[in-house]
């Protein structure tokens, strides 16, 4: 059991947070390669939402480009969080 909760603490609730890993067609290379699943917070004013339409990435391990998942892709990306 950790003790360091980055959710809790203010000044790190803006970092993302990996989800998960998977393989995936990456469109930047062309080629089925492992991607980081995460979800990135947005900042209002003040506050960083972690819920809108699209905090959920997926960022090639090999040419490290970033794509927004949405739809079912981003639903079963937020399911791997509660594993």
């Amino acid at each position: 059991m950790s003790v360091f909760h980055p959710d809790r603490l203010p000044s790190l609730s803006r970092l993302p947070k990996e989800l998960g890993r998977e393989e995936r067609l990456c469109a930047g290379c062309g080629e089925a390669t492992g991607h980081i699943l995460y979800r990135v917070p947005k900042k209002v004013v003040l506050v960083y939402l972690k819920d809108h339409p699209e905090n959920v990435h997926a960022t090639c391990i090999k040419c490290a480009r970033s794509t927004v998942l949405g739809g079912e892709e981003r639903e079963r990306a937020l399911s791997l969080e509660n594993r």
